[in-house]
């Protein structure tokens, strides 16, 4: 890279994927631009399950690890982990991170890739990488034959909870990155002690994270727009969550989950900071086309219930890194290298959490 001119990356989505993916090109020398369409608040997501498998011969795989989990937890908020990849671009020099940019298409030539915005402005750069998640315009640029995610067929309603908001006695002796599973006829629902705002890890200092995995409303999700002709347009946020079904969950959970349980959940409820997240399933059959490729959620979803998208995101990364130094002077055959390399390995991801999904939908 030293003995050539900077290349410059265009980043479409910078939620976790897409801010690793900036951080592993910037230290490796290249300029990058990162396109985030929401404002710079962070996401109020549940938790997220960290792999603790031994590290590859990868420093950046290393120092993103490392990054994410704050070296010691393997249960960690989202927000704290978007938070903390934050920091770290905001003192890159090389990155600019643009929020509010609603990105509408992107194309490329045989030199360089571009996304236009909303606002009709266009970025360009050397290469493209889509990292926009489940409804990704990238995607359906590479693939517009197979344009949108699957709706999987329920929801996951998310959020956490300050544990000193709860009984002492409840949660005290709950260990710290740790998830806890329950099922009924409700669905399923696991629940998370995290490390609380600020990084706390002594108890009433802690988060509680939960994910409860409900089947039962799909009529509704279709009335409220949420789902249209079988896709997933976007989240139910707790403002848009309609009284007489916050008053239906809080019923279901006060019949269905432990004391303990419940009472995490009716304070979500109360306060309206639950998120119901449709989920959804992609199988891919292509990642990349000349400069432009995909990563995370964007190139293949998949089921929460596997904890896997943060760590296949990585993956990503990693992979997208690996082949780049492989060819370090054609991002071309650096990213087609990628596809060859990742297909088959995210296609067989993805069918494993099909078959999570089958069996919830089944119960």
């Amino acid at each position: 890279m030293s003995e050539k001119q900077v290349e410059h990356a265009i980043i479409v989505g910078g939620s976790l994927g897409g801010l690793m993916m900036g951080l592993a090109l910037s230290r490796s020398g290249y300029a990058v631009t990162i396109l985030e369409r929401a404002d710079s608040s962070l996401r109020n997501g549940a938790f997220i399950r960290l792999h603790t498998r031994p590290y590859r011969n990868s420093e950046i795989e290393r120092e993103l690890r490392h990054l994410a989990s704050n070296g010691n937890n393997n249960v960690e908020a989202w927000s704290a982990i978007q938070k903390r990849l934050r920091n770290a671009v905001s003192k890159e020099p090389g990155i600019t991170l643009q929020h509010h940019t609603r990105i509408v298409s992107v194309g490329q030539n045989e030199s360089s890739a571009w996304a236009t915005s909303e606002e009709e402005q266009t970025f360009k750069g050397d290469f493209l990488i889509g990292a926009d998640g489940y409804r990704s315009i990238v995607r359906r640029y590479l693939s517009p034959d197979k344009p949108f995610a699957d709706y999987a067929g329920y929801l996951a309603w998310v959020g956490k909870v300050d544990e000193n908001l709860l009984p002492k006695k409840d949660w005290k002796k709950r260990q710290l990155s740790s998830a806890y599973f329950s099922d009924s006829a409700a669905g399923k629902l696991t629940t998370a002690v995290m490390p609380g705002k600020g990084g706390g890890t002594n108890p009433g200092q802690r988060w509680i994270g939960f994910c409860w995995f409900d089947h039962s409303h799909n009529p509704l999700l279709s009335e409220l727009g949420v789902l249209k002709d079988g896709i997933a347009q976007h989240s139910l946020y707790g403002e848009a969550v309609p009284d007489s079904l916050l008053k239906e969950l809080s019923q279901t959970s006060q019949a269905n989950w432990s004391k303990e349980e419940d009472a995490i959940l009716q304070i979500a409820i109360k306060d309206r900071s639950l998120i119901g997240a449709p989920v959804n399933e992609y199988i891919p059959n292509i990642l990349s086309k000349g400069r432009i490729a995909m990563i995370g959620d964007a190139a293949h979803t998949m089921s929460p219930m596997t904890g896997a998208g943060f760590n296949d995101a990585l993956d990503d990364t990693v992979a997208i890194m690996d082949a780049i130094k492989q060819y370090p002077n054609s991002i071309k055959n650096a990213l087609s290298e990628n596809h060859t390399r990742r297909l088959n390995i995210v296609r067989q991801d993805v069918i494993a959490g099909q078959g999570f999904n089958r069996t919830f939908r089944s119960l």
